[in-house]
């Protein structure tokens, strides 16, 4: 994990995003413009994006502050916060340029890349840990957050990509 494959990564995520967006408002993709969520499905989404700001946002920034010494959680949080940033950002930009349903899209590609990056992170983990608390707190966030993503990975393959298929 450096700067150089996250960069790539965003970039490469970026462009696939404006090619989507593109292939979604001129029709060639077979995905709807708009989201159609129930009212059932949107309350869920709204918890569902609450424990996403708490876990996957909040947890991890504290983290950083309470870590920032530490130069190998400060590593692994400072590139989980920049791409969760920059996913955030491409969110509201390509939801109001382009179609709302592009977040479903740019969502799996972020969060199909944050488990990778998790991934790493247990690895640097393992490779560098002693028995100190400090790396068993870090391991337990990095499977916290794993565990979230993944459920959240789930949750757009089955209720976000269902809702804007045609």
């Amino acid at each position: 994990m450096n700067w150089k494959i996250t960069l790539a990564f965003v970039l490469s995520a970026t462009l696939l995003t404006v090619i989507v967006g593109w292939l979604t408002i001129n029709g060639v993709l077979p995905i709807q413009q708009n989201i159609q969520f129930s009212a059932t499905e949107r309350n869920f989404l709204r918890v569902w994006l609450g424990l996403a700001i708490a876990i996957g946002l909040i947890l991890p920034s504290i983290a950083w502050l309470i870590w920032l010494k530490n130069p190998q959680a400060r590593k692994l949080l400072d590139f989980y916060l920049f791409v969760l940033l920059v996913q955030i950002i491409t969110e509201q930009v390509s939801s109001t340029i382009a179609s709302p349903s592009i977040v479903v899209t740019i969502g799996t590609i972020y969060t199909v890349f944050r488990l990778w990056q998790l991934w790493q992170g247990q690895q640097l983990i393992y490779k560098t840990a002693g028995n100190s608390s400090n790396f068993q707190l870090m391991s337990s966030l990095v499977w916290l957050l794993g565990l979230f993503w993944f459920s959240n990975l789930l949750m757009l393959l089955t209720l976000g990509w269902s809702s804007i298929l045609i």
